[in-house]
């Protein structure tokens, strides 16, 4: 009885011209940040922070969704609904920031987590809770496989500087990718040259060799 009077006080209570307290939309608010957060922490931690380890994709992939997801559902009452969400999909998925460009398979998580955050939030009494559940995991497993199966099996690359420049005639290209294979370890298959510094005796390299586990290999954005 004495809960039931604080709540009615609260809810007629106002605090900087709003309503101090809405129970039902704060329940409402609590139980979907809850389940976007779920959502989005599996793709964000486990398909991407536990393979790359790359602690600020993972802070901006986490702190992104969350803002979007609070800005489309507080706002979700106003007569905006999803031509504004899609609007605000639109000016984080082109972000860019002008010191360290994202990459494009960090700026597909990011596409991902926003895709999440604003379907959970503008979801309405049109979608059932289980279609809802069912769009999200279908994303996540799609996610989970081309990650970790599909992209697995395929040949990786990475570039590289090369000093033996005697090897870079059409002649001696299986002798190449036989010096690069046995000093990267991994079995490289193609190699496309690039620039090529005569004074230093070095050339870039474009390798293309089979994934393996272990180490990991990573070419930093330009």
């Amino acid at each position: 009885m004495e809960l039931n009077i604080i709540i009615g006080s609260l809810e007629s209570a106002k605090f900087l011209g709003l309503d101090f307290y809405h129970s039902e939309e704060f329940m409402h608010l609590i139980t979907r940040f809850g389940y976007n957060l779920f959502w989005v922490f599996i793709p964000s931690y486990f398909l991407y922070f536990r393979k790359s380890g790359f602690r600020e994709y993972f802070f901006t992939f986490m702190i992104v969704s969350i803002v979007v997801f609070q800005i489309c559902l507080l706002l979700s009452s106003v007569s905006l609904r999803l031509g504004f969400a899609l609007g605000l999909f639109a000016v984080f998925g082109i972000l860019r920031y002008r010191t360290n460009p994202i990459p494009p398979r960090e700026m597909t998580y990011l596409f991902l987590v926003i895709g999440i955050s604003v379907k959970n939030a503008v979801a309405n009494e049109n979608i059932s809770f289980m279609e809802l559940i069912v769009a999200d995991a279908l994303t996540v497993f799609v996610a989970f496989l081309v990650e970790f199966y599909i992209l697995g099996l395929k040949i990786q690359r990475k570039r590289v500087i090369y000093d033996r420049i005697d090897l870079i005639k059409p002649e001696k290209y299986k002798e190449l990718l036989e010096d690069l294979s046995e000093r990267f370890g991994v079995t490289v298959v193609r190699a496309d040259i690039g620039p090529a510094d005569l004074i230093k005796d070095s050339f870039e390299l474009l390798i293309f060799f089979k994934g393996v586990k272990g180490i990991r290999f990573f070419d930093k954005p330009r």
